[in-house]
């Protein structure tokens, strides 16, 4: 995934076990969450610093600048051994939750850190402007564009399942059928999902 250019480390790879989630009873319509999403666009994430004291002071404004042009939600973690420029120093992006980022950070990390270095630990994280903590109901910025731009006006028959371990999506709208738009809607999701190592995709929303 793509990373601060001062920030290395590959792409997050979660391996989830277990099959597909089965799509559950009460799935939110898009109208009764879609006042639950932040707004997208440039400038529209902002930066969280959590433990300053590991970050070196000529990164550090850069860091805070980068909510600018960072999408949400993202986290990076670091062992507060090796650092923010050490190889194992890990920056997860687009996820669907602050949650699912800060896991997916550390797990990162924690995969490349030295065995006797220092559990890695969220030194900053991005998050919507105006974020006022976990919600029933949230996506990541790329997937809250699409969501209002395309799935919300669709007509009936849709479903939009995520991966809340890789942060990827997928949607079906106009199927034939409900019980078809989810299930073309999790295998849009599953497919992209399994590339990054992860099998955990459900339906959030329908309709």
């Amino acid at each position: 995934m793509k990373k601060f250019k001062f920030v290395c480390g590959g792409a997050v790879v979660v391996v989830v076990a277990g099959s597909i989630a089965a799509f559950a009873q009460g799935v939110p319509h898009a109208r009764q969450v879609a006042r639950q999403l932040y707004r997208t666009g440039k400038g529209k994430a902002e930066v969280q610093i959590l433990r300053p004291d590991l970050i070196p002071a000529a990164l550090l404004p850069a860091i805070k600048a980068a909510g600018q042009i960072q999408k949400y939600y993202e986290a990076m973690a670091v062992s507060p051994d090796e650092g923010l420029e050490a190889g194992s120093a890990f920056q997860a992006i687009n996820y669907h939750s602050v949650a699912a980022a800060e896991a997916a950070a550390i797990s990162g990390c924690s995969s490349k850190k030295k065995k006797q270095s220092s559990d890695c630990v969220i030194v900053a994280r991005f998050v919507p402007k105006g974020y006022k903590g976990p919600s029933a109901f949230s996506l990541s910025m790329n997937a809250t564009k699409v969501f209002r731009k395309k799935y919300r006006f669709a007509g009936r028959n849709k479903a939009f399942a995520i991966s809340p371990a890789s942060g990827n999506w997928g949607y079906a709208t106009r199927a034939a059928s409900l019980a078809a738009a989810r299930d073309a809607a999790l295998a849009k999701c599953a497919k992209k999902a399994a590339a990054a190592g992860a099998n955990d995709c459900r339906v959030v929303t329908e309709n």
